[in-house]
């Protein structure tokens, strides 16, 4: 069957059934190819090891990038926007991309550039509470689960808004990503056959960053998929994997095995793409080999994480003003004098429901306060309960 070339895209917005299409995405950070009035959620797809974000989810057989020729009308009437994310994730540069250098940055500086990108994209936006569904290829699938970890470390109040992403997200696609690495020499191979010139092996050996992170049983690896097993229950997760090899010149290689890319984990969906490792992300069309699958439960995530979400923002809001007001009281702490009262109070579960009266010796006297407020968690018989307040005269 022979598909004609579409027309490289310009830049230009167009309008698509209400919706409004921005193309080409920009080559590093975020950008909403795609977005619509009424949406409901946020589809953010991130690319792998030596793409971007438009060749990545480009056709090579008939140029339909997917993400706005595709995916809009299959989400029929669960509007979401579409957001793509670069990053340099090259490890050579070229003659033909001479302005492109190999990154030099870690997993770990990706993820919180990526995270601090998407919280200001989705605030600028006024979206910062849409359920949020990845999409993720190959080293791309490394970079979110290490983002989201960094997303729910943070704690401090003046940087909460990157927490929100950890709170958003709903589900995660996995395509091709190596969970548990995969040997250097194939990479070497692979990223070779796309250079026009020698690459010295050495460079795949000791330079690149990106690439020890992908090497089979790599600290940083390692440390990732620990504490990913820690959360991931709470999200949907598919794990995607390969089902072809790919053609590295006159070889056949199969970049990332069906071990590596899903490891078995309860709760989480595995399926194979009858495509190649850099093909299983490109879809021309309706009846491509995996389209179906993708394109179906990335509908029904963002039909499920408009009811899921919202009530989980609930319960971040009332965890954030416990710990703003445990900060306060640790604040008020090196003021309190040695002299002490009884205080009854009354202690909440989390549910804010009245669970029984404590009576508790508390320091009352602030320097040049006969009146404060605080708040605090207290233990009993091993269940934690909120004291919402506690009014000292």
């Amino acid at each position: 069957v022979f598909f004609p070339l579409l027309p490289p895209h310009t830049n230009a917005s167009t309008q698509d059934q209400q919706g409004k299409i921005t193309l080409p995405p920009s080559r590093y950070e975020f950008t909403t190819v795609y977005s619509h009035p009424s949406a409901k959620a946020d589809i953010v797809l991130v690319h792998g090891l030596n793409g971007d974000p438009l060749k990545t989810w480009t056709s090579r057989e008939n140029g339909v990038y997917w993400p706005t020729d595709l995916l809009p009308a299959a989400l029929k009437d669960q509007h979401a926007n579409i957001l793509v994310y670069g990053y340099n994730a090259d490890v050579y540069s070229s003659r033909k991309t001479p302005s492109r250098s190999p990154s030099d940055n870690f997993i770990h500086q990706h993820a919180q550039s990526l995270i601090t990108s998407l919280t200001h994209h989705r605030k600028a936006d006024g979206t910062e509470r849409n359920p949020i569904i990845w999409v993720a290829h190959s080293l791309g699938g490394i970079l979110v689960k290490r983002a989201l970890l960094y997303s729910n470390d943070v704690r401090a109040h003046h940087q909460e808004g990157f927490r929100g992403v950890f709170v958003s997200t709903y589900g995660i696609i996995f395509l091709g990503t190596p969970h548990n690495g995969s040997d250097v020499a194939i990479w070497g191979r692979v990223l070779q056959a796309m250079s026009e010139v020698a690459i010295p092996r050495k460079l795949f050996e000791t330079q690149s960053v990106l690439l020890k992170a992908l090497k089979k049983d790599n600290e940083t690896l390692r440390e990732i998929n620990g504490h990913f097993l820690d959360v991931y229950q709470r999200w949907r997760v598919q794990m995607v994997h390969e089902c072809h090899t790919s053609d590295v010149r006159g070889s056949k290689i199969l970049v990332v095995g069906a071990a590596s890319a899903g490891p078995q984990l309860p709760g989480v969906t595995y399926y194979g793409i009858e495509k190649d490792h850099s093909g299983m992300c490109k879809f021309e069309g309706e009846n491509a080999p995996g389209w179906k699958n993708v394109s179906t439960t990335i509908r029904q995530w963002v039909a499920d994480g408009v009811n899921l979400i919202p009530p989980r923002w609930l319960l971040e809001e009332k965890d954030r003003q416990l710990r703003a007001s445990l900060e306060n009281f640790e604040r008020a702490r090196p003021y309190v004098s040695l002299s002490s009262e009884y205080y009854l109070i009354c202690c909440t579960d989390d549910s804010y429901r009245r669970v029984c009266w404590l009576r508790v010796r508390i320091s009352r006297q602030l320097v040049g306060c006969h009146r404060f407020r605080l708040s605090m968690a207290v233990f009993v018989g091993g269940s934690c309960l909120t004291l919402i307040s506690l009014e000292i005269r």
